[in-house]
């Protein structure tokens, strides 16, 4: 037993430091992004739904599909559709670049199931349409079709809309299975060295540090509660639990359609409002998996509903801030404890920029820095210090059937994500 608590321990502060040890190219550049300060004054959610109230207005394009029409041609429509399709300037669209970046890495094969739906999409950029391999697809049906589709009686009359389905990559079985690498043969098991456990045991000793201490002491520090809980204070058992007989109650809010549809807007009305602030990201998102809790409190506020969130945590003895630390430290730490290998080499890769050069040439100077904001992002939700994850571990089993029984969400916050 105290071999595999030794072992554990290793673990932790390996992975804990994986990124310690790496430098995270720009790191200090992009903090703005990523402040979630619950001390900050937000507006309300009728203050900003007045104030975005211009970016929701939907152009009435006079027809519902381009194949209902109808018989009656408004004159004004008529006289917008003529102006820009004799306008020597045109509005550049905002994702334009992105478009033809993606297209771009597309392999030319699945054009044909692309390009004839693009030549029908209203107001699309000429210059996407003109791409080569794009401009000859118009009115082109896709000749690469999956078998399981090939017998259908007039399949050329299918929508352009639904020509991907036409593609033998997406039905299951048509796939090339990908190459395999060669299996290496596991290296030789090292030999134990005694002189190294006494070591760590002489530094570390199991009776004061160790998960299984609380059996061999009659009063224990670790059950007790943080007095003053801060976005730094250390994570305690007590605190944990605490934590946890907060989430069934506060879940109980997602049967309200009405109050989650505001809660949801207010994400959305907060994400606008931190763009326009200079604080904003292609995927503002990323910060919900950060700082989830943090970010509901924050939406709860903006939506009016914070007095149900006091109500239920007030319960626990949290504050609507301390609940949120304390979440948020618990979902770290948790998620450091069930990393896999692979996601941790991964992480490393990116944080040491490997695929940098790679995906610049792929998406241009332009959408580096937002690969690179969105990076930040997925580094910095990754990581906790080595006490909170040895008081995650010892209540493991606690948090993982919690959090399965919350479907890994709390009211609007995402608890984890894959490895």
């Amino acid at each position: 037993m105290r071999r595999f608590l030794v072992l554990i321990c290793c673990i932790c502060f390996v992975t804990v430091n994986v990124f310690a040890a790496v430098a995270i190219p720009n790191k200090e550049k992009y903090d703005k992004y990523f402040v979630v300060d619950l001390n900050e004054e937000l507006p309300s959610y009728e203050e900003l739904q007045e104030h975005f109230a211009d970016q929701f207005v939907v152009y009435d394009r006079k027809y519902d599909w381009h194949w209902n029409i109808g018989n009656i041609f408004d004159a004004v429509f008529r006289a917008t559709i003529t102006q820009y399709g004799g306008t020597e300037k045109r509005v550049k669209d905002a994702n334009e670049e992105m478009l033809m970046a993606a297209l771009s890495v597309l392999p030319p094969e699945y054009y044909q199931y692309i390009g004839p739906y693009l030549h029908t999409v209203p107001t699309i950029s000429e210059k996407i349409l003109n791409m080569p391999g794009i401009k000859e697809t118009k009115n082109k049906f896709p000749t690469r079709i999956a078998p399981q589709l090939a017998d259908i009686e007039d399949l050329e009359f299918l929508s352009p809309y639904l020509y991907f389905l036409l593609m033998p990559e997406v039905w299951p079985g048509n796939q090339t299975p990908l190459e395999q690498p060669q299996r290496l043969e596991k290296p030789t098991k090292s030999v134990r060295n005694n002189e190294l456990y006494d070591l760590i045991r002489k530094l570390v000793p199991a009776d004061e540090f160790f998960p299984d201490a609380e059996t061999k002491s009659s009063s224990n520090m670790s059950d007790l509660r943080t007095i003053d809980v801060t976005v730094n204070s250390p994570l305690t058992s007590g605190d944990i639990k605490a934590f946890v007989r907060t989430i069934p109650e506060l879940n109980k809010l997602q049967d309200n359609v009405q109050v989650m549809a505001r809660i949801y807007g207010a994400g959305s009305y907060l994400d606008m409002w931190e763009m326009e602030n200079g604080r904003g990201t292609f995927m503002n998102s990323v910060k919900d998996l950060m700082y989830p809790c943090r970010r509901l409190v924050q939406k709860m506020r903006i939506a009016g509903e914070e007095k149900y969130l006091q109500h239920v945590v007030s319960k626990e003895g949290f504050t609507p801030e301390e609940w949120a630390y304390t979440c948020d430290k618990t979902i770290r730490a948790y998620r450091m404890i069930t990393l896999s290998h692979s996601t941790v080499v991964s992480l490393k890769m990116f944080a040491t920029g490997v695929y940098d050069e790679e995906m610049r040439e792929i998406v241009g100077d332009k959408n580096m820095e937002i690969l690179d904001i969105n990076t930040q992002g997925m580094l910095r939700m990754h990581g906790a210090s080595r006490e909170d994850i040895l008081e995650v571990y010892k209540n493991r089993e606690l948090l993982r059937d919690s959090f399965q029984n919350a479907r890994y969400s709390i009211i609007a916050a995402p608890i984890e994500i894959s490895n």
